[in-house]
This record gives C-alpha cells, structure tokens and sequence, in this order.
C-alpha cells in the first residue's frame, strides 16, 4: 500500500511540474499586462565639474562648419582657413623607406624589439640632440613623445590647479582647454570672450604680434608658441631673448 501511494504522490508531482513548465513557457509569449518597473540608479562619483566650463564645442570644428556653410553661399570664395592643418605633399622616400623597414622588423622573431623605450629610442634621441640641436644639449635631455597636444595635458596635470597660466590670444585652444579642464579657471566672461583667472597675452597686428611683456599681469606659467598657431608670426631672437628674461626676473616658467 505504501509503494502505491508513494507512486501516486511521485505522479501527481510530475504533473503538476510539467503543468507549470508549460504555464511558464505560455506566459513567456503572451503579451504582458504588467507596468515596466523603473528604477533609479544614484550615481556616487561626480564628473569633474570643471568641464562644465568649457564652451559649445572644439574650436576646430566649429571652424570647419562655418567654413563649409560660407562655401554652400559663396562657392567661388577663396577662403584661407585657420582651423585644422593638414599634409598636401607624399612622404619623402627616406622617411617612408625608414618606416616601411621599421615596421617590417617588427614582423619577423629575430628583428622584433616590442615596446620601445619611455623617452623614445636612443638613436633617434642622440640624431635630435646632434643634428637639430647641435650637441648644445644631451641625448638624455630629449623626450620623443606622441604630439604636442598631449605634452600640453602633461604639463598641465604636473603644474596643478592652482597655478595662473599665460597664453598668447589668439592662441592653439588647447592652452586653454586644458587650463579649464585643470580647475585653473574662473567662468567664461561673455562680454570678453575669455575665461576669468587667465592671463591672456595680445599678439596683433597693432604690436607685432608679440605681448606686451611690462604691462603684462602676474602669471605663473608661461606659454609661449612661434610660429604661433594660428597667425604664423614667428618671434624674433631679440623678443624671445626679452622673454626669457621676463620670466627669469618674474619668476615664471616658460614653456616654449
């Protein structure tokens, strides 16, 4: 008696589970009547409010899309555009030549050399020192690094927040940006066009487009670029001479 109905009991268990499996597998295509839940997720890391700060967009672009939106009125325009550079020429032989062989040797066990070194390779840097430098400064003193744009954020992150920076105006925007970024700055000043606690530097026509160095305000850091992005004036030696005394005596750091 007791195998029977511990049979039955088994069977009705197998019943009941194909029962629900069916049950489920139904529901899983039946369109649902419940109401979506909606959760909310509180975020406990905040973005740096410094990018806040920064304005409609990249200065690059924006120069770009004004400079096509001239050209769709104005298709016979001889625009001379300030955003963006690029290359209009090949690479030369030598150098494709030395790039086309560096990257070959990376291709083949015995010739493969895996990440170079931090400062970039010690040839190149002892060619940098000798022939563009002409011995006056040591191998070690050259960093090969990935473009200019990054060094500037390096520097930046190394001199901190609390440094007053210096730029030439007009200048390459990623002095700026990255001053902002940095919590270096106040807001941006509308009525000026100019973010409050930099020391914007005039370089213009109307002064040789080379600052005013005497009624210039206290800066801890200076950047200086020549040929300057965008104008193209190049500084003189007598005026960079100027300038490195300026910040020798101010006790500014010049970054050129």
């Amino acid at each position: 008696g007791r195998t029977t109905a511990r049979s039955r009991n088994m069977t009705m268990l197998k019943s009941t589970a194909v029962a629900l499996a069916m049950l489920a597998s139904a529901s899983a295509f039946a369109p649902s009547t419940r109401r979506p839940t909606r959760h909310t997720v509180s975020m406990a890391v905040d973005r740096n409010p410094n990018f806040a700060k920064l304005q409609a967009g990249y200065l690059f672009p924006e120069i770009g899309r004004r400079r096509n939106a001239h050209l769709e009125k104005n298709p016979d325009a001889n625009i001379i555009s300030l955003g963006i550079g690029d290359t209009t020429m090949p690479i030369p032989d030598h150098i494709l030549s030395g790039l086309v062989g560096a990257a070959s040797e990376l291709g083949v066990k015995e010739t493969y050399s895996g990440y170079g070194a931090e400062q970039g390779k010690a040839g190149l840097r002892e060619k940098i020192a000798s022939k563009l430098y002409n011995d006056k400064i040591k191998p070690e003193e050259v960093f090969v690094s990935d473009g200019a744009k990054c060094d500037i954020a390096r520097l930046q992150m190394m001199f901190g927040s609390k440094v007053i920076s210096a730029v030439q105006d007009p200048s390459y925007p990623v002095y700026v940006d990255t001053s902002v970024m940095m919590g270096q700055t106040g807001t941006m000043d509308t009525d000026k066009s100019q973010f409050d606690n930099i020391v914007y530097m005039p370089c213009n026509p109307g002064n040789g487009f080379f600052p005013d160095l005497k009624s210039m305000p206290r800066a801890d850091v200076i950047y200086f670029c020549s040929p300057n992005n965008p104008t193209g004036a190049a500084a003189t030696k007598s005026q960079l001479t100027e300038l490195v005394k300026h910040a020798s005596e101010q006790v500014h750091i010049l970054t050129f």
